[in-house]
């Protein structure tokens, strides 16, 4: 159990100086392509935007080298995170290119990382109730095995559609069955639950 522990310890460690390098582009070399991301009908200049979520990256990425108010400061982040995921998403939906992201896969797939790094920042500061992770994946797997049909049927279709691709990656094509799966069974359980 201690070396859990020790393993989170780090990983919040490691989140907060990720967080911390990535602050520091904001208001640095990375500074216009951030801008980029910024939707357009957000509230602020852009520069005022990617200025404000640098400094509140470097803060959260302090307080969580700190160790200090772990599950407060996971929140906080968890929170930071899906605050900023419209940008991500208006930079897929306008065709935007920065950071390396100079095609839709490669912008989609970066969508899938956000929710990611939520999880993260709750689970390495212990911000989840306990149990959390092991109660939604005993839920996926219970809904999986519930909907077989639509769930071979999502795999069918990524599968499938993914085989169009020019360059056949591994990762896109797992990253794009994955999508099409978890959409399909997303519309099947809708189904379901208006008959």
């Amino acid at each position: 159990m201690r070396t859990a522990h020790l393993i989170r310890k780090a990983t919040q460690i490691l989140l907060g100086a990720t967080l911390i390098y990535t602050g520091t582009l904001h208001l640095t070399a990375r500074r216009l392509e951030f801008q980029a991301q910024v939707p357009p009908w957000a509230p602020f200049s852009p520069d005022f935007v990617v200025l404000a979520s640098g400094v509140i990256e470097i803060s959260l990425g302090l307080a969580l080298i700190s160790l200090q108010r772990r599950k407060a400061v996971g929140i906080a982040t968890a929170l930071f995170f899906i605050a900023i995921f419209p940008g991500n998403i208006s930079q897929f939906v306008h065709g935007i290119d920065a950071f390396g992201l100079n095609d839709d896969r490669a912008r989609a797939i970066r969508l899938l990382f956000q929710p990611l790094l939520v999880l993260w920042a709750l689970w390495s500061t212990t911000a989840a109730p306990k149990g959390t992770f092991k109660r939604l994946w005993n839920y996926i797997k219970r809904t999986i095995r519930e909907n077989k049909a639509a769930t071979i049927f999502g795999i069918l279709i990524g599968g499938v559609g993914t085989r169009f691709l020019e360059d056949g990656n591994l990762l896109v094509t797992t990253v794009l069955t994955g999508m099409t799966t978890v959409g399909t069974l997303l519309v099947w359980l809708a189904v379901k639950k208006l008959a």
